[in-house]
């Protein structure tokens, strides 16, 4: 509403109104330059075929009127008077010709016509006792123009046909007089009618503008969180209530589960068509970019299981923490890096058991601090237990190794600063339409079924498959040129204010194994491809897809932690105490932004700049002599004055900036000019004086 109004104020001043009128008549002017061409063009061909054509229109004209008429008395009484006496029968030729011809003809139709007319009065006098009638003007007689009896119109279109040279000299008698109409009509217009059509034409471009501009002012939808109750809300381990701690486990779920969901519909899609909200963060979702064929993550190569060059990496290079909602000027930044690749399973690696009773097996790829040298051991063929899932078992080695429950091999130790997830997929009781080669949904043998003509196909292996991913987490500098790990200090030459800690402990659960440990085997899409026993057919990389689903689960709990540390989430559940850390305790709230429906931002520069542009136009348009003590002609405005005195002084300012080039010019060669002359022991006055003479 501020842009329409600002621009109708601007469109509906005088200096819009007297361009406006400038427009018109260059339009018009353009028209009447067009009529005018269109109508020389015309006279110069009708000209050069009405000599040509006169004769031929001569005897048309004889053949459609009588031919011969009686005595007849004129209504004024005088007696009767034959038809030619008062003017000869062949004057409409002539007229016809003066018509078309113009001055071009006129000197050889003169003679012409003295022959035709005395064999014209020799014809009317042998003529004159027909008895046919004759049919007069309105006037009383004879068309004193035309020189022929009138006859009745009954069709004004074939009148003009008939007196039309061509089919162009047909339409431009029509259009010529609404041209030359309008062209009088406007060079004297009825001033009302030109600010009622420019304010009607102003009001279209001011709706125009004013919906471009309201683009401009209102720029977002963003708003900051006003929870006072920020802070990190975790469950207490020490208050030992059996119910509290299977809330945390059910919460935590949900958390992960929520993170999946929005990940599957707001990362894959830009337009869901699920109710589900994807307007809930600042942005939708943090970008990130799939690499194949990369080099192995692991210490030993042999560990992967395709090749030296087989893993997935997954990066979302440099992202500014405003991604994610961080209110800070300037944000720190943060990159999120995985690494995936199915595991070697030959031995030593994967071993039968001992005893190897009912298919069991033990997969060697390290050790747990209960004193177990081995990580995972399957019993019996999952083929057999009549489950139509995947189960899925994962270990996770965090940055705080020496603590972890998991110790991998050192073949399989990840790179500094990094965290592994190593995950073991169970093909159950899973029929698949096609055969699957993918390294972790293995199932190539086939079975046929009665009632089926087409095989069903199903994993024949007992083991259990296994994917490692390798996770890293770096936080920046704003201008992105240091890094450093989330265990590492903060640089010292770096600040780190509450929203840089809020940054990092956004970051605390994005990682492969926080994707997946407590949902497990309903983590993975190939479960949500079965239906009874029945699977749909899965790709020969499906395990790149689950890789990728799980790293935009971590992402998409980025944003959820932030947002929850920002309002305090879990504050209110039982069992449940803050763990903020002292760096930032209070001092988390309102740094967060998000998404409000309800608000707009506008942008202030162009809510207050248009209407003071629209006010300034108008002053512009003011009579020069509005101001007292300014002596100008009339119809000068204030923009005119300014005008000239911008154009006169930067004239000055541009003669000024000459002089001074020119004079540093003449002082920069008169220096060179002495130093020379120094150089040489004299000067210009003792060289003229005393000039070298050669004696030859």
């Amino acid at each position: 509403m501020t842009a329409f109004v600002a621009v109708c104020l601007t469109l509906t001043n005088p200096y819009v109104f007297k361009i406006s009128g400038s427009f018109l008549v260059w339009v018009f002017g353009i028209l009447g330059a067009a009529t005018k061409a269109w109508s020389n063009a015309d006279q110069a061909t009708s000209a050069s075929s009405a000599a040509s054509g006169a004769t031929e229109r001569e005897h048309l004209l004889d053949s459609a009127e009588p031919v011969g008429y009686g005595s007849a008395e004129s209504d004024n009484g005088e007696g009767a008077q034959p038809l030619g006496t008062g003017q000869p029968a062949d004057a409409s030729k002539n007229r016809s010709v003066r018509k078309h011809a113009k001055s071009s003809v006129q000197s050889n139709q003169s003679s012409e016509s003295e022959d035709t007319a005395t064999k014209d009065q020799g014809a009317s006098a042998r003529t004159s006792t027909s008895t046919a009638p004759t049919v007069h003007s309105p006037g009383g007689g004879p068309n004193p123009k035309r020189g022929l009896p009138i006859r009745e119109s009954h069709d004004p279109a074939i009148d003009g046909l008939q007196e039309s040279s061509d089919s162009r000299e047909t339409v431009w008698r029509y259009v010529k007089p609404l041209l030359q109409r309008g062209a009088r009509e406007f060079r004297a217009p009825s001033k009302t009618m030109i600010v009622i059509a420019t304010v009607l034409f102003g009001l279209f471009v001011a709706q125009t503008v004013a919906g471009i501009f309201s683009a401009k002012i209102a720029s977002d939808k963003a708003g900051l969180s006003s929870s006072q109750h920020c802070g990190i809300w975790q469950y207490d381990d020490d208050a030992g209530e059996e119910a509290a701690y299977r809330e945390d486990l059910l919460n935590n779920y949900n958390k992960e589960a929520r993170a999946s969901q929005y990940a599957r519909t707001c990362y894959n899609s830009a337009d869901p068509a699920t109710p589900f909200s994807c307007n809930m963060f600042y942005n939708q979702s943090i970008g990130y970019k799939t690499l194949t064929n990369q080099p192995c993550p692991f210490a030993s190569p042999e560990m992967c299981l395709l090749g030296l060059y087989s893993a997935t990496t997954f990066d979302t290079g440099l992202v500014d923490a405003s991604t994610i909602g961080i209110n800070a000027h300037p944000p720190h930044k943060i990159r999120r890096k995985t690494t995936c690749s199915p595991l070697n399973m030959s031995e030593p690696y994967v071993q039968p058991a001992p005893s190897n009773t009912n298919e069991t097996y033990r997969y060697h790829y390290g050790s747990k601090k209960d004193n177990t040298e081995y990580t995972f051991e399957t019993s019996g063929h999952p083929f057999h237990w009549l489950a139509p899932v995947y189960s899925v078992n994962t270990y996770f080695s965090s940055l705080y190794s020496s603590e972890d429950y998991w110790q991998p091999l050192p073949s399989l130790k990840p790179p500094a600063d990094s965290t592994l997830t190593i995950v073991f997929v169970s093909s159950m009781h899973i029929y698949h339409t096609k055969p699957s080669f993918d390294p972790i949904f293995y199932a190539t043998e086939p079975r046929y079924i009665d009632g089926y003509r087409d095989p069903f196909y199903y994993n024949s292996d007992p083991r259990a498959r296994v994917l490692a991913c390798v996770d890293k987490t770096e936080l920046c500098s704003p201008d992105g040129k240091t890094c450093w790990s989330m265990t590492a200090p903060v640089p010292r030459h770096m600040q780190s204010p509450p929203a840089y800690w809020l940054t990092k402990w956004s970051l605390e659960n994005s990682n492969i194994y926080d994707s997946l440990k407590f949902r497990l085997g309903t983590a993975l899409l190939a479960q949500e491809s079965i239906s009874q026993s029945i699977s749909l057919p899965l790709g020969s990389n499906h395990w790149q897809l689950e890789a990728s689903q799980l790293f935009a689960t971590s992402l998409a709990r980025i944003q959820y932690d932030a947002w929850d540390i920002a309002i305090g989430a879990d504050r209110e559940k039982p069992g449940y105490i803050e763990v903020t850390p002292d760096e930032a305790k209070g001092q988390l709230c309102e740094i967060v932004k998000t998404k409000k429906e309800n608000y707009t931002n506008i942008n202030l520069l162009a809510f207050l700049g248009l209407p003071f542009l629209a006010f300034t136009v108008f002053v512009l348009s003011w009579d020069i002599r509005t101001f007292p003590r300014v002596d100008a002609p009339k119809g000068h405005m204030v923009i005119d004055v300014i005008a000239r005195w911008s154009v006169n002084m930067l004239a000055a300012a541009l003669v000024g900036f000459c002089r001074l080039v020119a004079f540093v010019f003449h002082v920069v060669v008169d220096f060179f000019k002495n130093k020379k002359h120094k150089r040489h022991g004299g000067s210009p006055e003792a060289e003229h004086s005393n000039p070298q003479s050669t004696t030859v």
